[in-house]
Order: structure tokens, then C-alpha cells, then sequence
């Protein structure tokens, strides 16, 4: 029977080493998933998105109060569109990024206004800086096919600042250039896992932000079994102590810290079963930000290549990549299970032997050797995209030979 998801995984390491438990078996799969991922840039790793560039905006005017956030429109018909856009008044001022629209007249700035107070006053919003999708690892080209040519991607901050620190051109870019992080990255609740009791019994659900300053683990347990309604939990965030016995309900019902359990109605749980929920805690910063310039005020698009991060194969709905398979995972996890010698003395785990890890470890290897020569057939990796493309590097008049700048570092 083929093996193809994570549980799968799990549940095979764990016929041969009960004692380590589901979590440190999931430990050893998630491993042995990262170890295939980063042995090489896999064909599945690369693809395509695209930045879209949105009309300026400078409908109506604003005014801004010094060392404030609130910037209040006069004839303005804002909408969440702007959210994310920069905002900025005259060619001096700084630049700011509109963290919410309040109103039709009304926009929150993150960061508080730092020049004067001004009233009724022209402005832009426009998109300058630009966040990748959320599985984005790093850039492999970034091209304007206006002009044929591609964005320098060896920029920093510095350069950028030296050559053009008021920002004021606009119009055909040249580079792309780290900017920062965004700062709005919340904490994640994953779905419920059944650790003990049967397996098709069926499963609450979870849902929320996790507001909790640290990754937690919550656990709950079936008391007492029944239909939603009549069935009873109890609940414990890490290693704290159980709540008393909650009734299930059809509705969101929040533990703690964000995180709330539902149970859908006309299901009969089963008492002694137990669930994990994996919570993650928000982090700042959060997705990274590049900035193309110079800054495109009109319509525009920016396609590029680049490479995705592997996903954890916890995750809901994830599934093995082309060419990796549940039993190349499988023979690294149990090489993890064979060098662990068990919980304790009197606990000793009965497929410790280290011959036995020596054993997987090769036949792991030759199933990734025959994994990375498969891919390799379809995607050849060792490539240089300079050598895989004659489209030329945008001129960038200020400082010279293009192509020297991408290939070399500053």
C-alpha cells in the first residue's frame, strides 16, 4: 500500500517505535522532509508569479498632523484597495505605507507623520515596494517585457539611497532591491490531530489568530462521549493543568489566547479521544518587501521566476512533491528512530540499533540519488540563468556596466 501522506508517514514510523510517541515520530518525518528538500533546488521549487502595479492615486486632498498616524481626505473615495500602497506628499517628504483605510476619508499610516502639519495639501498613493507571494524563498529573475530586459537584483538599500535618496524618479525600472519586513505577520491556529483513540472517530475544528508570545501545543480530551451538545471536553495548554468539562457546541468556542474549538453538530464523539491543536505564534517581522525602482506610476507588470520554500507536510492539504516519496522519507525518519535509545533505562526503545540506522541512512540515499537524477532529467539545476538566457540587464546609467553589477558583489 503506497504511502503518500504525512500521517501515513508517521503512522509506519510508529509500528516500529511506539515508545517515542506521535510527536517526536512527527519530529523525525518533518526532518527527513526538510533533509530532501535542501539536498538540492528540485523542479517543484520553481515557478512563477507576477507584481501588478496599480494606477497612482491622487484624487481630492489630505491633511496630516505631525507625529500622527490619522491622514483625513477631502473629496477622497478611498477603499481597502490602498492598504499596502505608500503614501507620500511632495518629493521630499518620507515615504509611508497605508496600514488601513478607515474610511472613505480616512487612512491609518505605520508610522507617524514626521513632517509638518499640513492641510488640504496634493498627495500620491502608489506601489513602490512589493511583497512575493507566501511560499517565496528567493528571487531567480524579475523582468520588464515592455523594454526586454531585467531587473538588476544585486541592490541594497544603500546604493539605492546613494543614488537616489529623495526617490524622486519615476518611471522605467532598473533594479529590485530588498526593502524591509512587513510587520503584520499573526499568529496561526492548525487544525486538530488525533493522538489517542480511535482513528475514524471523527475530529472537532479549530479556528482564530493565535495572540500567544510563544509556539503552544493545546490538547483536548473527550470526557464524556456523545452527540455535540451532549458530549464534554477538558482542555490544557502545554504542560498547565486541564480545564473542568466543557460542553461541545456547533459554535466557535475559545480556549485561550485566540484559539477556538467547534464541534460539528449531528457527530457522536468518542470518549478518551484526544486531539492536538499546533498553534504558532506571530512573529515581526513577517514577509519580506522589495522595492523596484524606478517607482512605476502608471498601470503596470512586473512578471518574475523564483524559488518556493518547501511546505510542511503537516499542513492541511499538503501533499509529496513529484519525484519524493513516502518511502524515501520514511527510510530517513526511521534512521532517526534507530539511533534513539528510548524515553528512559526502563523505557528502552526496542528498534534501537545503530547497523540498523546505518542500514536506512543507505538506502535512503540511494532512493534520493535516484529522486535528484529523475528530477534532474526535467530540471537542470546546475543552470546559471545566465547562462540559460540572452535577455539582457536593464541599463542603469548612474552607475554603469549592468551586467558587471548583477554578477559581482557590492
Amino acid at each position: 500500500m503506497a504511502i503518500d501522506t504525512f500521517n501515513d508517514i508517521v503512522g509506519r514510523v510508529l509500528l516500529r517505535a511506539p515508545q517515542a510517541g506521535r510527536f517526536l515520530a512527527e519530529d523525525w518525518v518533518r526532518n527527513a522532509f526538510r533533509r530532501v528538500a535542501e539536498r538540492r533546488r528540485w523542479s517543484w521549487m520553481y515557478t512563477h508569479s507576477q507584481f501588478l502595479v496599480p494606477l497612482v492615486y491622487t484624487t481630492g486632498t489630505v491633511s496630516v498632523t505631525r507625529a500622527s498616524t490619522i491622514v483625513t481626505g477631502v473629496a477622497t473615495a478611498w477603499t481597502g484597495d490602498l492598504v499596502g500602497q505608500q503614501f507620500r506628499i511632495g518629493t521630499t517628504a518620507p515615504i509611508y505605507t497605508v496600514q488601513s483605510v478607515d474610511s472613505a476619508t480616512q487612512l491609518t499610516l505605520d508610522e507617524v507623520w514626521g513632517g509638518s502639519t499640513q492641510a488640504t495639501v496634493t498627495y500620491e498613493i502608489y506601489q513602490a515596494f512589493f511583497t512575493p507571494p507566501a511560499d517565496f524563498e528567493s528571487f531567480i529573475t524579475l523582468y520588464d517585457p515592455r523594454f526586454n530586459w531585467q531587473l538588476v537584483l544585486n541592490y541594497t538599500q544603500n546604493i539605492l539611497n546613494a543614488v537616489d535618496a529623495q526617490r524622486a524618479n519615476s518611471g522605467n525600472a532598473y533594479v529590485v532591491a530588498w526593502r524591509d519586513y512587513t510587520k503584520d505577520q499573526t499568529g496561526k491556529v492548525g487544525q486538530p490531530l488525533q493522538v489517542d483513540g480511535a482513528v475514524a472517530n471523527p475530529d472537532p475544528s479549530s479556528s482564530g489568530t493565535y495572540t500567544g508570545p510563544n509556539d503552544a501545543i493545546f490538547t483536548v480530551e473527550v470526557t464524556t462521549g456523545g452527540v455535540t451538545g451532549v458530549a464534554v471536553f477538558q482542555w490544557k495548554k502545554d504542560d498547565g493543568s486541564y480545564t473542568t468539562g466543557v460542553t461541545t457546541t456547533a459554535t466557535a468556542q475559545e480556549l485561550q489566547d485566540g484559539v477556538n474549538v467547534f464541534w460539528p453538530a449531528a457527530v457522536v464523539y468518542v470518549v478518551n479521544d484526544v486531539f492536538v491543536i499546533r498553534t504558532t505564534a506571530g512573529s515581526n517581522p513577517g514577509s519580506p518587501r522589495y522595492e523596484i525602482w524606478p517607482h512605476q506610476k502608471a498601470q503596470y507588470v512586473y512578471p518574475f521566476l523564483y524559488w518556493k520554500r518547501a511546505v510542511d507536510l503537516s499542513e492541511p492539504g499538503a501533499t509529496l512533491p513529484r519525484f519524493i516519496n513516502g518511502d524515501m522519507l520514511l527510510e530517513v525518519a526511521l534512521a532517526d528512530a534507530a539511533r534513539w535509545p528510548g524515553p528512559s533505562a526502563d523505557k528502552p526503545n526496542p528498534y534501537y540499533r545503530l547497523e540498523l540506522a546505518d542500514r536506512h541512512e543507505r538506502t535512503a540515499e540511494f532512493l534520493i540519488m535516484q529522486a535528484e537524477r529523475n528530477d534532474e532529467e526535467v530540471f537542470m539545476a546546475d543552470v546559471t540563468y545566465q547562462e540559460s538566457t540572452v535577455m539582457p540587464f536593464a541599463p542603469i546609467p548612474a552607475l554603469g556596466d549592468s551586467d558587471w553589477l548583477q554578477t559581482h558583489a557590492i
